[in-house]
């Protein structure tokens, strides 16, 4: 046999072993429940043989993550940046009526001889 075959001849046999010591816990649960022990024997016996099982055949009781298909990319919020653009125009819109006077102040353009000519009650 090649060395790979004896590698695979062991681990059977190693398995086999493995498998043949958890039946027998298996069968000492099953006495236990059968003369009436307490919950506490049997439970010992079943979990003494499902941890031999699983030291037999890890790769079955691994817990494998699934590989993620679609990667997800987080996409930049651009909440704040638009509200910040929003304020900076509006400030700006005002600041501009301020400075260059469509804001209704009538001193920077008007005279005192204005006033009673546009307060004059029409004919």
């Amino acid at each position: 046999m090649t060395p790979e075959e004896l590698e695979r001849h062991a681990d059977l046999i190693r398995k086999a072993k493995i498998l043949s010591a958890a039946s027998e816990q298996y069968f000492k649960a099953a006495r236990a429940i059968e003369i009436g022990e307490s919950e506490e024997i049997p439970y010992r016996f079943i979990k003494s043989a499902k941890e031999a099982i699983e030291d037999a055949f890890p790769e079955v009781f691994q817990v494998r993550q699934p590989a993620a298909k679609y990667v997800i990319k987080e996409e930049h919020d651009h909440k704040i940046t638009k509200t910040i653009a929003i304020v900076a125009l509006i400030l700006g819109v005002l600041y501009s009526f301020v400075k260059f006077g469509p804001t209704g102040d009538l001193s920077k353009t008007w005279t005192a001889d204005d006033i009673p000519k546009a307060t004059a009650y029409p004919k």
